[in-house]
């Protein structure tokens, strides 16, 4: 997966830019240069680029204030879109305006990027401008989440932190706590004292049940994804220990790697779902865990 960066050399500028143009000014026949405005030298710019050095997508943030932060210029090259790209760059746009303590996110939506940012949290809160005569614009904000890693729907976010911690008494006691919710991934983080072993790593157990909880809140949120309900347990599981976690614990499910059909559940009293997680200290990968979760239609 490429990574979100920002433009340094000379050549980087010149391509950031150019996408920039190509896909939001050339349309609509504005010279080179409208791309640009007067907040460029102090804006927080990111792109991402392929291996071979093009580049596929770029979005910009500056602050209004100490309170706004806005997102600007999301652009993503044509033959690229459908890959999450738009909304990695708006991922990492979001957690920087929340690190700086931005409490409100505003941008100036395209009618027909509406939904996609309705899907990340976004409101529309009135129509806004009409560029070029045909392109209607709408003003949307996005409140500071309650963890600035809660990208994607964070309402459900929310309540899946508070059906662990009510339903669930060890995952609170363990620390265990959503750390992100995006197109592509699912992440948790849990408190490594509270996990303790006599040797100063992380209990085996502890691994396995943080594995385990951030499966079931995969399944949880794909159900979401899909309009569905249904009571999620886990019929299955193995996991493969790989290393001590010493310091960082940390959990990561990929959501184009889980297998099963949800949709079943429409006609059929069950259906399953095969979730992979990744469990990392830091960085470092140091178990590989799978749950087959079954999930039953409510009666």
């Amino acid at each position: 997966m490429f990574e979100v960066t920002s433009p340094q050399s000379s050549e980087d500028w010149q391509a950031y830019y150019q996408l920039r143009w190509q896909v939001l000014r050339a349309p609509w026949d504005q010279p080179r240069g409208s791309e640009q405005d007067d907040l460029e030298q102090e804006a927080e710019h990111r792109y991402i680029k392929n291996n071979e050095g093009e580049v596929l997508g770029v979005a910009r943030l500056h602050f209004n204030n100490h309170q706004q932060a806005q997102v600007r210029y999301m652009a993503v090259a044509e033959g690229h879109r459908g890959h999450h790209l738009g909304s990695r760059l708006l991922h990492e746009l979001e957690i920087i305006a929340w690190t700086q303590k931005a409490q409100e996110l505003v941008l100036f939506a395209r009618e027909r990027a509406l939904s996609f940012y309705q899907r990340h949290g976004y409101e529309v809160v009135e129509k806004a401008h009409l560029a070029y005569g045909d392109v209607q614009h709408w003003k949307m904000v996005k409140q500071r989440p309650t963890e600035p890693g809660w990208f994607r729907q964070p309402d459900w976010t929310h309540v899946l932190q508070n059906t662990w911690r009510e339903s669930i008494p060890i995952s609170d006691a363990m620390g265990i706590k959503v750390e992100s919710y995006t197109d592509w991934q699912f992440s948790t983080k849990a408190d490594l004292k509270a996990n303790l072993n006599l040797h100063n790593s992380m209990f085996a157990g502890s691994i396995y049940s943080m594995a385990t909880l951030t499966g079931w809140g995969a399944t949880y949120l794909a159900l979401k994804e899909l309009g569905l309900e249904g009571d999620i347990v886990l019929a299955d599981a193995n996991i493969k220990y790989l290393k001590p976690l010493t310091t960082a614990p940390a959990a990561t499910v990929t959501i184009a790697d889980c297998e099963g059909d949800l949709q079943a559940l429409v006609s059929d009293a069950k259906a399953k779902y095969v979730v992979p997680v990744n469990v990392y200290d830091g960085d470092v990968l140091v178990a590989k865990f799978e749950g087959q979760f079954v999930v039953i239609k409510p009666q």
